[in-house]
């Protein structure tokens, strides 16, 4: 069959899908970042993005971040539940909506990330940095929104259609 329909794009789709394999392939590989706790990947993630915006509420509600990170909030609410458990992170409630749940990293939370990131092997990201050197900060800004925007995409095309509605 013919992909020609990609055109000059299809070295880097071709890329993003091999990204994205590596990626879910990897995903259940538990490491250490502490003498009891090991996470996953998708787990580390949830935990940095927590601690990224731990002083902005409006990124903080368990439904945005799991929204903002692409997470099923089934999933999301099992890398919660793990992140607690470990001592990680704490889920607040606000007075005004009980249901809305915020997220804060913990003391211990703080102190394992600060401790793992500082050993962290930056070897991964600095081929990739090194290939992105010579882009501006506006072609970087334009990679990642037209990332955004495939994301976005994919996610409504994922989408369930709307219920039927049945009559008798």
């Amino acid at each position: 069959m013919e992909t020609g329909w990609m055109g000059r794009y299809r070295p880097l789709v071709a890329e993003l899908v091999r990204h994205s394999n590596i990626t879910q392939r990897l995903s259940a590989t538990r490491f250490s970042v502490a003498d009891d706790i090991c996470l996953n990947s998708q787990e580390w993630r949830v935990f940095e993005y927590i601690l990224e915006h731990s002083d902005d509420d409006a990124y903080m509600n368990m439904n945005m971040i799991s929204e903002r990170l692409g997470i099923a909030q089934s999933t999301f609410s099992k890398i919660v539940k793990a992140l607690c458990a470990y001592g990680l992170v704490n889920k607040y409630q606000t007075t005004r909506n009980r249901k809305n749940i915020l997220l804060r990293p913990s003391e211990k939370g703080l102190e394992v990330y600060r401790n793992y990131s500082a050993s962290l092997n930056w070897n991964t990201f600095e081929a990739f940095f090194d290939e992105l050197e010579s882009f501006s900060d506006e072609q970087i800004s334009a990679l990642a929104s037209a990332l955004r925007q495939l994301n976005s995409r994919l996610i409504r095309s994922r989408e369930p259609e709307a219920e039927l509605e049945l009559k008798l």
